[in-house]
């Protein structure tokens, strides 16, 4: 086991955000870097700093500028993925304990904790309906994450067959992956209010590209979020059945939200992967304090 004490997943934010109305439509910009608060490194443990680059303090998260109009956003830059912001049940995404780095979900640009550089964003709201587009417009290779003609879409209705349930379906497509023939991670995902102060929620994956922590094949992960005072409980199991049978695994993890002030949170949490084929088990224990400003 490796001990630390860490932000290790970027989690800290410094940002910026502004709005001016231009009568008929609105400029919105948008820029957010991440850093962590223990090293003062924004990278993983597995950099040696033999680039300079590699050793900055502050990483850019995302950062964009758009019009909102009458029909929707329109805006270019960097962006999370609709594959991220819709069906993100996970809130402890970035953490140590997060699910999508123990394969209880995709990860990676293409997976749920993806965000695109030198991208288009197109997004509109219709009553209950969602939807949102995201196209990499970028050729270069070695600055740009996602490249030209890679596509991100998802679509969301929420509140309209039940009151409190949310479907939905998102994919990321990479044009370049299986040489050039293309790959695509495919989400359906649900949560439903079954009463108040307790919500479930169902994502399934069809996962094509690869990530550091599953391989190709299948993510099927559900759960639970219960409020109870100051408290907000998370249990979620997954279960990562891949195209290679030996690298099968199942997730299970557990976490507990204290809010301690209106700006202030404490968690602690538990996320264990056990492997079915030969490996040993990941285990992560988080303990870690959120404030926001």
């Amino acid at each position: 086991s490796v001990d630390s004490i860490r932000d290790n997943g970027q989690k800290s934010r410094l940002g910026i955000k502004f709005k001016e109305n231009l009568g008929s439509m609105s400029l919105i910009g948008n820029a957010e870097w991440k850093f962590d608060i223990a090293d003062g490194t924004a990278t993983s443990d597995a950099t040696n700093c033999s680039n300079a680059q590699d050793c900055r303090t502050f990483n850019l998260h995302i950062g964009n500028l758009g019009f909102q109009t009458a029909l929707g956003y329109i805006g270019m830059g960097s962006f999370e993925s609709p594959y991220r912001t819709m069906g993100h049940y996970d809130h402890n995404m970035d953490t140590a304990i997060a699910l999508n780095n123990h394969g209880g979900t995709s990860d990676g640009a293409f997976g749920q904790a993806g965000t695109w550089d030198s991208s288009l964003s197109l997004h509109t709201k219709l009553g209950p309906l969602e939807i949102a587009y995201l196209r990499g417009l970028s050729e270069q290779t070695n600055n740009a994450n996602v490249q030209k003609s890679d596509y991100a879409v998802g679509l969301r209705i929420a509140d309209m067959v039940l009151p409190g349930l949310e479907v939905g379906f998102a994919r990321n497509h990479d044009k370049s992956g299986d040489s050039n023939r293309g790959l695509s991670n495919d989400k359906v995902f649900a949560s439903y209010k079954v009463m108040p102060g307790l919500g479930v929620f169902f994502t399934d994956e069809e996962v094509e590209i690869a990530g550091t922590n599953h391989a190709a094949g299948d993510i099927r992960t559900m759960g639970l979020h219960y409020t109870m005072g100051h408290n907000m409980i998370q249990i979620a199991v997954a279960e990562g059945n891949m195209d290679a049978a030996t690298t099968d695994y199942d997730v299970v993890s557990i976490s507990n939200q204290m809010n301690l002030s209106k700006a202030t949170d404490l968690t602690i949490g538990y996320t264990r992967k056990g492997i079915e084929g030969s490996g040993n088990a990941v285990r992560s224990y988080g303990l870690g304090i959120t404030h926001k400003f």
